[in-house]
């Protein structure tokens, strides 16, 4: 009887330690799930009002690339992380599943590629698939995956692309080790017979997951160039440390070696005062770099004497048509002079080659109205001799806009005759790579002179043909060799003249 009593009472007691340890676990449970649920909002509503706040800061500087940042899919991914995180307050928050679901949250991730953001500059857009082939129409999303990388941020006006992994040094620990496990198994006897070694350390570390991603990225990369080079790759990883474990080297090392750059270490605390004043810095560059002597195109001649470039706020009337119309209401929101190439010419030797300067003064002299026809003399010097105060004082009686001292009038015209000879010698040089001759062939007389003696001279031409400008890359990036062509700021759309467009009907 003792021991049925005993027992009985080991029975009881052990019923009561399991209500009692039950109890302690759900609250335990509930607490943890209270708490993850209570961050996690917190957080998640930081991020929307700070990408909230940036939306609203790129929307007010009204640039001409709209939109200049691509934030809208990953905003909209944050706010749906977002509306999760609302439900499952009001979920079980005692329940496995609840706390498992917790626990899961994307926000993590969306943080660190928002820090990661933070910390570049110039953005472009998040959450772009970048293919190494032409992109497929037909075949099901599944397989167009495979043949493409996708890259959490473009930065650096397009010429880096950042991964963010928000992986563990723990969780790379064990992807290794399973790698060499899947390695031996997958291995005969004759194999390592053969070879002495079923797999090699280098075969190992290419089954990880990481690892397939940055040859993906360093493949897309190769399909693709900005301003003829291809764009550097960059690695984020938050949650390793910045002195990893020997055991993850073989993968860093790796993962650098196909020439990308890693960033280790949670970047978040240096990012903790991040304020509005920072918003700048993320936006994309108004311009290139630029030399300090620039070559301008006709296109931008005529945008810099046009009767819709110096008026603010110019009338639309009846008889204008689609592309004026377009010209003056863009004019009203950008100002094209005073915003964007007075700051850029400012402090620069400007010059134009005799043959752009001569097919401007044949457009302004047949349709060009009077303004346009006085701002062109002031511009290029064709009247009486005046100093470069007295050349401003002139052109500002013809603009609604300040014209900055810092303007140096007037262009200076140049001989740039281009001719094979030329070329031939800049190529031995070492001055032109040898695809310029092939680039000089496709060219018509005015846009060689331009565009040639601009690249000759190492210096940028300023130039609102996109059509030339994409010819003269296409050709430059098929001649591969990492050939480098010439440097033009593409400034479209320019303006037109009042003229000229007045003579289109609808």
């Amino acid at each position: 009887m003792a021991e049925d009593y005993d027992s009985d009472a080991e029975r009881v007691g052990g019923v009561v330690s399991s209500i009692t340890n039950g109890s302690a676990t759900t609250e335990a449970a509930s607490t943890e799930g209270s708490s993850l649920v209570e961050d996690l909002l917190a957080r998640c509503q930081s991020l929307v009002n700070e990408l909230e706040d940036f939306k609203k800061f790129v929307a007010e500087q009204r640039l001409e690339q709209e939109p200049a940042v691509d934030i809208h899919k990953f905003q909209t991914s944050v706010a749906t992380e977002h509306k999760s995180l609302q439900k499952l307050a009001y979920a079980d928050l005692t329940a496995e599943k609840t706390i498992h679901t917790l626990r899961s949250s994307n926000l993590p991730f969306y943080a660190a590629i928002w820090d990661a953001a933070k910390a570049s500059k110039a953005l472009v857009t998040f959450g772009k698939r970048f293919y190494w082939d032409n992109r497929p129409t037909r075949d099901s999303k599944k397989a167009a995956e495979k043949r493409c990388a996708l890259v959490d941020i473009v930065a650096h006006d397009g010429e880096e692309w950042i991964k963010v992994s928000t992986i563990t040094g723990n969780r790379l620990s064990m992807e290794i080790a399973k790698a060499k496990w899947e390695a031996a198994d997958s291995s005969s006897e004759d194999e390592e017979q053969e070879n002495g070694n079923s797999t090699s350390d280098e075969d190992d570390v290419d089954r990880i997951e990481l690892m397939k991603v940055a040859y993906d990225l360093l493949r897309a990369s190769q399909a693709h160039r900005i301003h003829y080079k291809h764009p550097r790759i960059r690695f984020v990883l938050p949650k390793i440390s910045s002195s990893p474990p020997p055991e993850l080297m073989p993968v860093l090392e790796r993962i650098r070696s196909t020439g990308a750059v890693i960033d280790l270490g949670d970047q978040s605390a240096s990012n903790g005062l991040f304020k509005e004043s920072a918003f700048p810095r993320l936006l994309p560059s108004p311009h290139p770099p630029l030399t300090d002597t620039l070559n301008i195109d006709c296109t931008i001649l005529l945008a810099l004497v046009s009767d819709l470039s110096h008026t603010a706020n110019h009338p639309i009337l009846p008889n204008y048509n689609s592309a004026i119309t377009r010209q003056i209401e863009m004019e009203t929101r950008e100002h094209l002079l005073p915003s964007s190439l007075w700051p850029a010419m400012a402090n620069k030797d400007l010059v134009c080659t005799h043959e752009a300067a001569k097919r401007m003064k044949e457009i302004v002299d047949t349709i060009g109205m009077p303004n346009e026809k006085a701002r062109t003399v002031l511009l290029i010097g064709d009247g009486p001799a005046r100093s470069g105060n007295g050349l401003r004082e002139a052109f500002a009686k013809y603009s609604d806009y300040a014209i900055p001292s810092s303007l140096g009038l007037p262009i200076r015209i140049v001989q740039a005759e281009v001719s094979e000879y030329d070329l031939e010698n800049a190529i031995q040089r070492g001055t032109l790579p040898p695809v310029a001759l092939q680039v000089a062939e496709q060219l018509t007389d005015i846009n060689r002179s331009v565009f040639m003696y601009g690249w000759m001279q190492s210096m940028t031409t300023v130039s609102s043909n996109r059509t030339v400008a994409k010819q003269v890359e296409v050709i430059v990036e098929r001649a591969g060799n990492g050939a480098t062509g010439p440097e033009i700021w593409l400034r479209e759309p320019a303006r037109s003249l009042l003229g000229k467009e007045k003579e289109r009907r609808k």
